[in-house]
């Protein structure tokens, strides 16, 4: 039978993550082991593990990841309890010879019989620029001779036809990311430093306004899980999208909950590519999906006419002004539950642009899918048939926007690369 497999957090048996540049604790985590002496020995394979390297990919982040991962079984954990550490060493090359490390590690003792059900795994997600790497993974027992080390070559290629060529730029060669954050952490990544190249050079003053949708369909108030999965999805997104660079202009960022119409997050005349995520998640905590109050949720048909005023509010003044008012929208296809269709006017003066992101992510999945053990069909992922009736696209057909259906990350970066053009004045292609 096959053992269920769970991160380290659980059960209190949390890895310590190192996962910036080196520093000092990386540096004593290196010394405390003969580490270039086992480089120097070869593989060995002396304790139970399993260690793989991802191929590379290109993520939401818009930046190219290898996930490294080492699997443990927990009954190993849990016999070798209460003395000492388990350890794991990380070290990527390039192909200049520069190293960059990582580490976790963890006191045995906390190793509790209930861990000896499962396959424990650790990782760390690595953006990597594209180049030759070498990458080396190391496991102990602190007061103990064996160790298991294997090491292998990572290929990272250019992306073909790469739409935002130049944005990776100003980016690190390496950057690992937190082994192991904690929720919306995971999506954010605040502690990553590296930050996108999108500049848009306009002739002419233009104020953008980043407008994401995260209002939580019916099913993921009652499965708040559901919610979360796609939030993994569409934050990155938007922390993309927030690192716009505007010369001649500015650029503002609000996330929008249309069942509790409220503006759950905002910045505007954002500088140098920086918000304040820690506030954002401050925002998205008290803005809980599961708790709505039962008011909002009879008034569900006002989901339009919310959607109507803040698309309203922020095209005011095109044409009163010399700044081109530009609304980017980042949501899923929704039905605004309205009892007669939504159509938002257009501002009398041509001074504007909006630009769709349409996530079909969920549209993707099935309609229906097969049981794998009985073969008969299930029901699809709940989010898949309230998806199917895009409202938000037929509030905006008056606006004349340019729609952009994403459900991949290299659909982004089209996406992403289109708008930039636009913002710019140049020709869509």
């Amino acid at each position: 039978m096959k053992r269920k497999t769970i991160l380290l957090a659980l059960y209190g048996f949390a890895w310590a993550p190192f996962a910036h540049a080196q520093n000092p604790a990386i540096d004593a985590a290196f010394a405390a082991a003969p580490f270039q002496q086992w480089i120097a020995q070869g593989p060995k394979a002396e304790l139970p593990w399993h260690s793989r390297i991802t191929p590379p990919a290109l993520t939401l982040h818009q930046r190219i990841a290898v996930r490294v991962e080492v699997e443990l079984d927990g009954n190993e954990l849990v016999a070798r309890c209460c003395e000492g550490k388990a350890v794991a060493l990380v070290q990527i090359t390039d192909q200049q010879g520069h190293t960059y490390r990582n580490y976790g590690e963890k006191e045995l003792k906390d190793a509790t019989p209930g861990l000896g059900q499962y396959m424990v795994s650790l990782s760390w997600e690595v953006f990597l620029l594209p180049g030759e790497y070498k990458a080396t993974v190391a496991f102990y027992y602190s007061g103990r001779n064996a160790h298991n080390l294997t090491s292998g070559r990572v290929h990272v290629g250019a992306l073909k036809h790469d739409p935002l060529q130049g944005s990776w730029r100003d980016l690190p060669t390496v950057e690992f990311c937190d082994s192991q954050p904690e929720g919306l952490d995971a999506f954010l990544l605040p502690n990553i430093e590296g930050r996108l190249r999108l500049p848009a050079k306009s002739g002419r003053p233009i104020q953008v306004e980043i407008l994401e949708n995260v209002t939580p369909y019916p099913s993921e108030r009652r499965r708040p899980k559901l919610y979360t999965d796609r939030l993994a999805m569409f934050l990155p997104i938007l922390k993309t999208f927030s690192q716009l660079q505007v010369d001649n202009g500015t650029v503002g960022l609000s996330v929008l909950d249309f069942a509790r119409r409220s503006v759950v997050f905002d910045q505007q005349n954002i500088t140098d590519r920086e918000v304040s995520w820690t506030k954002f998640k401050d925002a998205m905590a008290a803005n809980s999906v599961v708790v709505v109050d039962a008011h909002d949720l009879e008034r569900e048909h006002d989901y339009g006419q919310f959607f109507a005023s803040e698309m309203t509010r922020r095209l005011n003044g095109a044409g009163s002004d010399s700044f081109k008012r530009v609304v980017i929208v980042i949501s899923g296809p929704m039905e605004l539950g309205s009892r007669k269709p939504i159509e938002i006017a257009a501002p009398t003066e041509s001074n504007f642009a909006v630009f769709y992101v349409r996530c079909d992510f969920l549209l993707q999945a099935p309609l229906v899918m097969r049981s794998p053990i009985l073969g008969g069909p299930i029901a699809p992922p709940p989010q898949r048939l309230e998806a199917l009736e895009d409202g938000v696209g037929k509030a905006l057909r008056k606006l004349k926007p340019r729609v952009f259906g994403v459900h991949s990350a290299e659909g982004v970066r089209e996406a992403l690369a289109t708008i930039l053009s636009g913002l710019s004045g140049k020709q869509p292609q």
